[in-house]
């Protein structure tokens, strides 16, 4: 039975996928040494599996059960390129609905407090927003995963048909043109086209290494995707109707 700091360290590693020596370090206090040990130590008793720099969660394999701290890592300076480039689309006022991912994770990082209100089904991105009163937050509930960091499922797809949004941003696992955006997960995808379909414009955030890749479930075609922003730039515009800001969400059928 592992205690004290190792039992931490396994925690975390679950709970995000993967982890970083330095920021393990630092987050404990020690030397990135002693960390490397306690990986090492880790390791050995098959609690986990060491990678360069640090180490991943043994829980789940495969590129379709990729946790949130791992794709959090993943192009990271694609993210924050492509978040910046979003943040210019919004207007005071706007009603969002932001999916799961790290892409708009980072989104939700880049916003700054001024009147909006963001519906989302990542816990991660509802904790994102404690400390902006400006903007109001509604999490649509359902079933929670762990792996994701996010509610899935029936009843969160029920709560989502019960709101209209200005803008939905989401991302997603592959790209290919000609056809569109795509997920690797049934649950995931379905939470995205609830979005899709309660959004009067959607926006597709979307780094280059996704592209000439498919999935498993069509998640936006491409003939519908009004905006696409990848590091190299937005191709597409938000549609929009009247210009007057809403202050809260519309309910709809």
């Amino acid at each position: 039975m592992l205690f004290g700091r190792l039992r931490e360290i396994v925690n975390r590693v679950d709970h995000l996928g993967s982890v970083v020596v330095t920021d393990l370090a630092e987050q404990f206090d020690v030397s990135v040494e002693t960390i490397r040990r306690d990986l090492r130590t880790l390791e050995e008793s098959g609690y986990l599996r060491r990678t360069h720099g640090g180490a991943v969660s043994l829980l789940e394999t495969g590129v379709e059960a990729l946790a949130f701290g791992s794709r959090k890592q993943e192009n990271l300076g694609a993210k924050k390129v492509i978040a910046q480039s979003a943040v210019k689309l919004i207007r005071d006022g706007d009603v969002l609905m932001m999916d799961q991912s790290s892409s708009a994770w980072y989104l939700a990082q880049s916003l700054p407090d001024i009147n909006l209100t963001i519906i989302t089904n990542s816990v991660r991105i509802v904790f994102d927003f404690v400390q902006r009163p400006k903007i109001k937050v509604i999490s649509v509930g359902g079933e929670y995963f762990e792996r994701y960091g996010a509610f899935l499922g029936a009843i969160t797809i029920s709560n989502i048909l019960g709101f209209h949004a200005d803008i939905c941003f989401h991302s997603c696992a592959a790209f290919q043109e000609g056809e569109g955006a795509w997920d690797n997960n049934e649950l995931n995808a379905a939470v995205k086209k609830a979005m899709l379909r309660r959004s009067k414009s959607n926006v597709l955030l979307c780094d280059k290494s996704k592209f000439n890749h498919t999935g498993f479930a069509l998640v936006n075609p491409v003939d519908r995707i009004d905006c696409m922003i990848t590091e190299e730039g937005v191709t597409g515009e938000v549609r929009r109707g009247a210009d007057s800001p809403r202050k809260e969400p519309r309910r709809g059928l």
